[in-house]
């Protein structure tokens, strides 16, 4: 029984540090476009309502990959943390 739940919890802990690695290439991009669109507030109304709702998704979108790729370092460390 031991083994199996060794092997689970590798496999586990593989899985954070490829989802911490892939979150961790897509950041810049992430961080990128939601830069783009907070410069481009204020002008056309209409544009304004979309790049709001943009902002907002793109932030969580960046909480989210930071979340991963701070999982997956903890993963190689040894250890992860229970999600918030």
């Amino acid at each position: 029984m031991d083994d199996w739940k060794a092997g689970f919890e590798a496999e586990l802990r593989a899985m954070a540090i490829a989802n911490g690695d892939a979150a961790s290439a897509q950041l810049p991009d992430l961080l990128r476009r939601l830069s783009r669109h907070q410069a481009g507030l204020g002008g056309n109304p209409v544009l304004s309502l979309y790049r709001r709702w943009r902002i907002r998704r793109l932030g969580q979108a960046v909480a989210e990959a930071r979340w991963h790729a701070e999982q997956g370092r903890l993963a190689r460390l040894g250890g992860l943390d229970p999600r918030p």
